[in-house]
């Protein structure tokens, strides 16, 4: 039992380091924060949209106050950073789980129901929406399409671009997670105790706690 023990610790996601997998997460990592500057903007915009409308409300001066691009920029700065937290999830394994099943898995399962999962699931449903949502972007760059309102906001393709980017950072972060699951998964069985007790590594899996 407390060889099972080692190695689980060792295969254990946050205890060990691929480079390969780390480039690819450090990439949507930062991506993604950066996006999140722009819940500072959301929230700035939204303070003045308040202000404005009930603070000023009886001021004749504000009543054409372009409030309405302002209310719709809200949405579209907001879209961006929650849509691009999608890939954020999957690179800090961070997703919802119902573990009815799982958690009763032994380790060597899980890896093979991520795999399963990311193959199955993620994989397949990324590329379909990828696929519908370009399309659905350049149709509203070649249509010009803009607000509804006379008042509103025009090229809508920009915030409609934020869907396929948002595939391609799933895409990424879920291609991460699977070669990570497989590599795991690939030196399970060949772990093996040296004559010191210790676990025998691959090279290139370095344990975070030696960098």
């Amino acid at each position: 039992m407390s060889y099972d023990r080692k190695a689980a610790k060792l295969i254990d996601t946050k205890e060990i380091h691929i480079p390969i997998v780390s480039s690819i997460n450090k990439i949507v990592q930062r991506v993604v924060e950066t996006a999140a500057w722009f819940n500072v903007v959301v929230i700035f915009l939204i303070l003045v949209t308040v202000t404005l409308r009930y603070g000023f409300h009886r001021n004749q001066l504000l009543l054409d106050w372009p409030l309405v691009p302002m209310e719709e920029l809200q949405w579209h700065f907001y879209s961006v950073p929650f849509m691009f937290g999608l890939a954020y999830v999957i690179t800090n394994d961070s997703n919802i789980r119902i573990d009815l099943l799982r958690m009763h898995m032994s380790k060597k399962l899980k890896h093979i129901f991520e795999i399963l999962g990311i193959l199955l699931l993620i994989m397949p449903c990324v590329i379909i929406l990828f696929d519908f949502s370009l399309d659905y972007t350049i149709y509203s760059i070649t249509h010009h399409e803009s607000s509804q309102s006379t008042m509103g906001l025009s090229h809508r393709w920009i915030v409609k671009s934020v869907i396929p980017l948002t595939m391609v950072l799933i895409f990424m972060a879920s291609l991460a997670k699977l070669i990570q699951e497989i590599i795991l998964l690939s030196y399970y069985d060949k772990i093996v105790s040296d004559k010191r007790g210790g676990i025998f590594q691959p090279q290139f899996i370095e344990n975070k706690e030696d960098q």
